[in-house]
């Protein structure tokens, strides 16, 4: 259930409903059709007959480039690639959920999704300051109960159990602080032949949290053709705990030797998952045409910084700023049946950025992102459909200015990074549902 790239907002994941897809995910507040809506609106939970379940996998298919260039804190150069490829990998992002009928107004479900990821890959990058590789996976379980109040209006609400996995790598210039305290007065440091940019060291994070949450909604159908939902997901409070594990050269380890820095040991770290508002409308309009709208927001706000505190007294906090803001996402979709066997969907959408330039980084380059989707959907037997959608991306270049005068980047000696990364993501989709 590990999801391993990023594609909406932020570190965000929105998949979790490949049937869906088609329609950019619009009104999936407000659409019970499929068991996978559950992750955007509990109450759908109240929609099904008996009980059904849907197995939904959607591939993540990438083109993603950067041009970048950079200097030390000494202010010279930095060697290496500038022009990276492939930043992004190809990844398979899964879901399953399950509802089930108790009583003529209870239900209940469970539903497993993927609804954080990221990964980005800079191998050899003149970005290595920053960061050489970020990959965060999570695991998410919700456990569902609804309730009919009346015919018209259902309410449900449930427990987020989590699991959060990060991996986090980036190069330290071990050669600007050496340098630098070689050329001191007095000098602090031996003649080791230490260059700005050229004696890296290199520390990798790997850590880990179990943590819980909660999630509420509403659907409410005044007429039997439409259909209105809200819900509200909980905030996520992650404290990772795990090891850092560094690679030092010659001058590294003389240096490590000396200061008591750079120790293979304990760490931790807080990556905080953020609250959101999901609203949807499905209106149908005669028994073959269907509109779904939808919007989100999410409080990225939450999240300022990522703050590595390293176990070593020795070594101070490694800081990231974030600083995001609250973004939204808006998505419109139609849906076709031009028999009772099939089902046709087109949808459209945008997804706002909760970054900014002066602190997006290229662990999480994420700029808005143009949605275009379609699928189709077949009724194989009385008890099972399948759904196949496609969607494209288009994103926002994701500009990045990150600078030496920021003070967390001067106290890790990171230098001056500017540069953009492209990216274009193809969604291929395919869910089995099965209903009783």
């Amino acid at each position: 259930m590990l999801s391993t790239s990023a594609y909406a907002s932020g570190f965000g994941l929105r998949d979790a409903s490949a049937s869906t897809l088609g329609l950019s995910y619009a009104g999936n507040a407000a659409n019970g059709s499929v068991p996978t809506t559950m992750v955007f609106n509990p109450a759908t939970v109240n929609d099904v007959e008996t009980f059904d379940f849907a197995v939904s996998n959607t591939g993540l298919l990438p083109q993603t480039s950067g041009d970048f260039t950079a200097t030390t804190a000494a202010g010279t150069p930095v060697s290496g690639n500038t022009h990276p490829v492939d930043i992004v990998n190809t990844a398979l992002i899964p879901s399953l959920a399950v509802r089930y009928r108790l009583t003529d107004k209870i239900a209940m479900g469970l539903q497993f999704s993927t609804p954080w990821g990221m990964i980005t890959d800079y191998d050899k990058s003149v970005t290595r300051y920053y960061a050489t590789m970020s990959d965060v996976k999570s695991a998410n379980m919700m456990a569902i109960i609804g309730y009919q109040l009346t015919p018209e209006f259902s309410i449900a609400g449930g427990l987020q159990v989590q699991y959060l996995k990060g991996r986090l790598a980036k190069a330290i210039d071990i050669g600007t602080i050496t340098y630098g305290l070689y050329h001191s007065t007095p000098p602090r440091f031996p003649n080791l032949g230490q260059t700005p940019g050229g004696n890296d060291g290199f520390v990798e994070l790997r850590a880990q949290d179990w943590a819980t949450g909660w999630i509420i909604g509403a659907e409410w159908k005044p007429t039997p053709n439409l259909t209105f939902g809200a819900s509200y997901r909980s905030a996520i409070y992650n404290r990772l705990k795990g090891n850092e594990y560094f690679t030092l050269d010659a001058v590294g380890q003389a240096f490590s030797a000396g200061s008591g820095m750079f120790k293979n040991g304990a760490a931790s770290g807080k990556l905080h998952n953020p609250p959101v508002v999901t609203l949807g409308a499905k209106w149908d309009i005669d028994s073959q045409w269907s509109l779904m709208v939808g919007a989100d927001w999410t409080g990225w706000s939450i999240v300022k910084n990522l703050t590595i505190h390293s176990g070593n007294p020795a070594q101070g906090d490694d800081v990231t700023l974030f600083n995001y803001h609250d973004s939204w996402f808006g998505s419109v979709g139609l849906q076709y049946k031009p028999t009772e066997d099939w089902r046709l969907s087109i949808g459209t959408g945008f997804d706002d950025t909760p970054t900014d330039t002066e602190y997006r980084t290229p662990g999480i380059p994420d700029g808005g992102r143009y949605w275009l989707s379609a699928g189709v959907g077949y009724r194989v037997t009385q008890n099972i459909d399948l759904d196949l959608s496609v969607a494209r991306l288009i994103a926002e270049k994701g500009n990045i200015k990150l600078s030496m005068s920021e003070p967390t980047n001067a106290a890790s000696y990171r230098g001056n990074l500017t540069g953009t990364v492209n990216m274009r993501v193809t969604l291929v989709g395919l869910e089995l549902n099965y209903h009783l």
